[in-house]
């Protein structure tokens, strides 16, 4: 798995072009003697046949890149691509669930229903389950799985718990019109900027005014643009941000507040303003019975000391698409090592991993697999 991972790392792909990173999960997939579909262009979903055909669970690991520069000059399998890196793990990701398919071939006796192995392309830009949706559709796909290696968590930890483990999330776009005029004569136009700021200041006192403070939500302005000139009023300004949170009436509400706000403050300045929501993902939210699967899972390999609390990320996962459809589980793993300077956040340029831990991921993929299956009767998650 070190190595798969390493090979995965020097030669990262971005969302949508991962055709070298594909071709190499099926040459894996072929030496295991795996049969597995391409689903859109790059994605791969393979089967692992149990004893039982009417039962089946998923497992997903993702596996593009992210347009970033590495700064790890000391790594021999740094990125050789140019502006690409695999900075948020999914190289770990992919080895993991490789190794996971190797154990679970050697293991078949114990397992008492079909694996489908889900390889998902284009996760950085919210793309790539639909196709994989499509394809476990045809199947009798009960739960499914998902692990992510997490800088936050001290190496080996593992954070399996019920309940809401990643935010929903929405991207948002405002253009703020007003009348573009010379700047010395400010009276003669009507000032965006200005209106602008104050769109986004009483925005950031919705969050503390409008909400429990122990309610989980994060409103982000991260780009303005207006204007070219310093002596000139533009006739507009574009703001984009985020909003997050980890339950749907928060987001109704949120979005609700915002359209209030952005809309009155902007009359109050004499503008109009336009607002546009794109991008949603829901939260990822464990099922509490498949949970209990997964802690069954981690007490099976001896691992249960390991078990961790961890908060909820505020940060967004498309691997809520499948847990729309079907009762999962998505665990973190750390890989935070301060001796091998594992130490950077996700998206990092010196982002890295302690890859003493793949086999816990692998490990915890596979038994999940074999857990499920023992349940002697199918229990229904319609949570």
């Amino acid at each position: 798995m070190r190595e798969l991972r390493r090979e995965f790392h020097k030669h990262p792909e971005l969302s949508l072009n991962e055709r070298r990173t594909s071709a190499r999960i099926r040459e894996e997939l072929d030496a295991i003697g795996i049969p597995y579909i391409l689903v859109g262009e790059f994605g791969i979903v393979a089967t692992i046949a149990g004893s039982q055909s009417e039962r089946a669970i998923a497992l997903r690991a993702d596996m593009d890149a992210l347009p970033i520069e590495e700064d790890n000059p000391h790594l021999e399998y740094r990125s050789g691509t140019a502006r690409v890196m695999h900075a948020c793990g999914h190289d770990g990701h992919v080895a993991m669930l490789l190794g996971a398919a190797r154990i679970l071939m050697k293991s078949r006796d114990q397992l008492h229903g079909t694996v489908k192995l889900c390889f998902q392309q284009a996760e950085e830009v919210g793309e790539g389950t639909e196709d994989i949706l499509k394809e476990l559709a045809r199947h009798p796909v009960e739960s499914v799985l998902g692990i992510h290696l997490w800088s936050e968590l001290e190496t080996g930890k593992i954070s399996i718990e019920s309940g809401p483990r990643m935010a929903a999330g929405q991207s948002i776009d405002l253009t703020i019109h007003g009348v573009g005029t010379h700047g010395a004569y400010p009276n003669r136009g009507i000032d965006p900027i200005i209106a602008t700021a104050a769109i986004v200041m009483n925005c950031a006192a919705l969050v503390s005014r409008e909400f429990d403070p122990t309610e989980p939500v994060a409103l982000t302005f991260g780009s303005i643009c207006g204007g070219n000139a310093d002596n000139v009023i533009p006739d507009k300004v574009s703001v984009s941000g985020t909003m997050r949170a980890t339950r749907p009436e928060i987001m109704n509400y949120l979005e609700e507040a915002l359209k209030r706000t952005v809309t009155s403050t902007a009359d109050a300045y004499r503008t109009r303003a336009e607002i546009r929501f794109s991008g949603g993902v829901s939260a990822v939210t464990n099922d509490p019975a498949c949970s209990n699967v997964a802690r069954r899972a981690i007490q099976s390999l001896g691992l249960e000391k390991d078990c961790t609390s961890f908060n909820t990320v505020m940060a967004s996962e498309n691997f809520a698409d499948f847990l729309k459809v079907y009762p999962g589980a998505f665990a973190f793993i750390g890989v935070r090592n301060e001796e091998i300077d594992a130490v950077h956040p996700h998206h990092h340029p010196k982002f890295n991993i302690d890859e003493d831990v793949l086999f816990r991921g692998a490990a915890l993929y596979a038994q999940y697999s074999i857990e499920y299956f023992r349940s002697e009767n199918k229990e229904k998650h319609n949570g």
